[in-house]
């Protein structure tokens, strides 16, 4: 259930970062997309305004069969006084612009730098409406050199998607089209203008004609000019997802072999216990009712029945282990008397332990815990089996107490063993975990006792505490609730 739990939450998460990761990439691209849309009709704005401008000259070098000078005088300075400023704009044969200010000071030069270009970009434009009214009434406008300056200006910046330019001319405050020109690629879908874009630019202030730039799919310009940067965050994506999906397939696949294994563990404990079990009677009928063995084949026998007895523990316990970990599994709760628990358990441990135990009880005959009687009668076992390894060389006095409390019944399993160190206390109940003993192996084990006890009583809803002293001895405390 843990695993399949765990690769749920996994997988969520993956999803979830994925999820973000394309919303934040689509984001990003969306704005980089306003950004760059935004600086190509800029650009078309500009293209425009360029075309005109060298149109206006193309009419003058007509007049003047190229034979034209222009001179423009500035005089600059700058004062923060505002009151002390002047400003003159003129317009005759040649252009002067005459600005008198007060010398410059040293303070807020950004803002006047800034001030100052911004009089010359609308300098500019003044100038070039006022050329703009002075040849218009010389020389009409050439509208077809203005759609070929047009074309060059567009393709300078880098703008290659069909489209129209037509002058309208206002009649009666309603437009209405004088001439028309497309583009040579505009041709194949002249009536394909549905996802048009329309820009307009004023021939002069004193005029009611302007051009009317139309350009078809303006979008897939974008795009284009994006081409690199989507190319790269589509790799992206695509390797993210890659990883994703390989690193799903790597859980998927562990997940596979944790079941085989679980599934080899299970068949090969069912398989163990039948010898196990033929091999413990055998030796039990010739330890008992073999009148003929002599002592030493006793002393034998009696070794190789504490070692079946110990492999015999060791599978239950492995095989407990792994059963508990199955989706299918479930406690076969009920109301268990613990006086009817502990008496077999202390005969058991009195036959194997191999040496003097003494057991004190202290149990209210009325005690009952609600609980799966095969793992709690395991989970006593593997208390009272600690406290008989960890006695050491003495005789070992184990005291078994329960009573009633508030929320629930405590059962404590108290020994005057070695003790734990501080320093081991808090790893004991983990999986696999051996106090160390230097390069000591009296005690056999493989640090499953404590962690199954720790994980059933979970599973039953209590839990399991722990004290210690060095040298003096250990309590468990098994605590279950109402």
């Amino acid at each position: 259930m843990k695993t399949k739990l765990s690769f749920k939450i996994i997988a969520a998460l993956i999803s979830i970062s994925l999820a973000a990761l394309l919303f934040s990439q689509g984001y990003w691209l969306k704005g980089l997309y306003d950004s760059t849309s935004k600086q190509i009709n800029d650009n078309i704005e500009e293209a425009m305004r360029m075309a005109d401008y060298k149109e206006v000259f193309f009419r003058i070098d007509e007049l003047t069969q190229g034979d034209v000078h222009g001179e423009i005088n500035q005089r600059l300075s700058f004062s923060k006084e505002e009151d002390e400023e002047t400003e003159k704009v003129g317009m005759m044969d040649t252009f002067a612009v005459h600005t008198d200010k007060n010398p410059f000071k040293n303070e807020d030069i950004a803002n006047s730098l800034n001030e100052y270009l911004s009089l010359l970009t609308n300098l500019e434009g003044q100038i070039q409406q006022a050329l703009h009214l002075k040849i218009d009434s010389l020389m009409p406008i050439s509208y077809n050199k203005y759609d070929s300056l047009l074309s060059i200006e567009l393709k300078q910046h880098d703008i290659f998607v069909p489209h129209k330019l037509e002058v309208v001319q206002l009649v009666d405050s309603l437009p209405e089209v004088v001439v028309t020109f497309l583009s040579a690629d505009s041709l194949k879908t002249a009536e394909n203008w549905n996802k048009a874009i329309q820009f307009n630019y004023p021939i002069s202030t004193q005029s009611e004609q302007y051009y009317q730039l139309t350009l078809n799919t303006p979008s897939l310009l974008v795009f284009k000019q994006m081409a690199g940067i989507l190319i790269s965050s589509l790799l992206l994506v695509i390797l993210i997802l890659i990883a994703f999906i390989y690193l799903i397939h790597t859980i998927l696949r562990q997940k596979t072999v944790e079941e085989l294994k679980t599934d080899f563990t299970n068949n090969m404990t069912h398989e163990l216990k039948t010898p196990i079990s033929v091999a413990y009677a055998a030796n039990d009928v010739l330890l008992n009712y073999d009148n003929n063995a002599n002592e030493k084949q006793k002393k034998y026998l009696g070794i190789i029945r504490e070692q079946l007895t110990q492999l015999s523990g060791l599978v239950e316990q492995i095989l407990t282990l792994s059963v508990e970990n199955r989706n299918t599994f479930r406690l076969k709760q009920e109301s268990i008397p613990i006086t009817d628990i502990i008496p077999p358990l202390i005969e058991q441990h009195k036959l194997k332990a191999g040496k003097p135990v003494n057991f004190t009880v202290n149990i209210p005959d009325n005690i009952a815990v609600f609980a799966d009687r095969t793992h709690f009668y395991n989970m006593l076992g593997n208390l009272i089996d600690n406290a008989v390894k960890y006695s050491g060389d003495k005789p070992c006095d184990i005291s078994i107490q329960a009573e009633t409390q508030a929320n629930g019944i405590r059962i404590s399993v108290t020994d005057n063993g070695i003790g734990i160190s501080e320093a081991s206390l808090p790893h004991i109940f983990d999986k696999f975990y051996r106090v160390p003993s230097g390069n000591l192996h009296n005690v056999k084990g493989f640090g499953l006792g404590l962690y199954y006890v720790k994980d059933m009583m979970a599973k039953h809803g209590g839990s399991v505490s722990v004290k210690s002293q060095p040298g003096k001895g250990t309590t468990f405390t098994l605590h279950f609730k109402n």
